[in-house]
C-alpha cells in the first residue's frame, strides 16, 4: 500500500476518531478468522488542550494536523502529548458469493461500535458485514480475488476466502457478494 493511500486512510481515520466514542482498547473484531490483511497507521499526538477539545496529531509522512474532539469521546482526560492513536482497518473479504441473485444490497453491522471503560485511554471496535448485489469486472483466481462494480457505478475489489467461490464466477456475472471489514482504533502511551 502506497503511504499517499496510508495518508488518505490515517485522516479518514482521524476524522472518525476524533467524531467517535471512547473505544475498547482490548475488544477484537466477532470472528478475526473472517477478516484478511490489516493496515495498521500509527499517528502520534503532539498536543492536547482539554478546555478545547483539541488534539494536535502528526501522521506517518509529517502532516501535522488539529482536530476538534466530539463531546461523545469521554476518556480524552486519559490522553496526552506523546500518546499514539493506533489505527488497524481490516480490508474486505468476501466470505459468500453467489451467481444471478436478484436480492438488495445492504449493510449490517455485525459488531456495534466497543468502547473503552471510563478512566481508560480511548479506544474503539467495530466490525460490518455488506451484502452488495454487483457486476464482476474482474476474476484472478491465483490471487483469490475479484473486481466488482456496485449498483451506484462504483467498483469494489475484494479477496475472496475460499477460491472456490470464484469457480464458476465470470467477468460479466451478476453476483451477490457478502464481505466484512473491521475497525481497531486505540490510543496508546508512547513506546519506551
Amino acid at each position: 500500500m502506497s503511504m499517499n493511500i496510508k495518508s488518505i486512510l490515517a485522516v479518514s481515520a482521524l476524522a472518525f476518531a476524533v467524531t467517535a466514542t471512547a473505544v475498547a482498547q482490548t475488544a477484537q473484531p466477532a470472528d478475526a478468522a473472517l477478516v484478511g490483511d490489516v493496515v495498521t497507521v500509527t499517528v502520534r499526538i503532539e498536543a492536547v488542550d482539554q478546555a478545547k477539545r483539541m488534539v494536535t496529531l502528526k501522521g506517518p509522512e509529517g502532516r501535522v494536523v488539529t482536530m476538534k474532539v466530539s463531546d461523545a469521546v469521554k476518556n480524552l482526560a486519559q490522553v496526552k502529548a506523546g500518546d499514539e492513536l493506533v489505527i488497524k482497518h481490516a480490508e474486505a473479504v468476501a466470505v459468500a458469493l453467489k451467481k444471478g441473485s436478484g436480492g438488495r444490497s445492504a449493510v449490517t453491522t455485525t459488531l456495534p461500535p466497543q468502547t473503552a471503560p471510563l478512566g481508560a485511554k480511548p479506544g474503539m471496535v467495530t466490525a460490518q458485514q455488506t451484502v452488495l448485489v454487483a457486476n464482476v469486472t474482474s476474476v484472478d483466481a491465483a490471487k483469490k480475488s475479484v473486481v466488482l462494480q456496485g449498483p451506484e457505478g462504483r467498483y469494489v475489489p475484494l479477496k475472496v476466502k475460499d477460491a472456490a467461490l470464484l469457480k464458476d464466477v465470470k467477468v460479466g456475472d451478476s453476483v451477490e457478494v457478502t464481505f466484512i471489514e473491521a475497525l481497531l482504533m486505540e490510543v496508546v502511551g508512547p513506546k519506551k
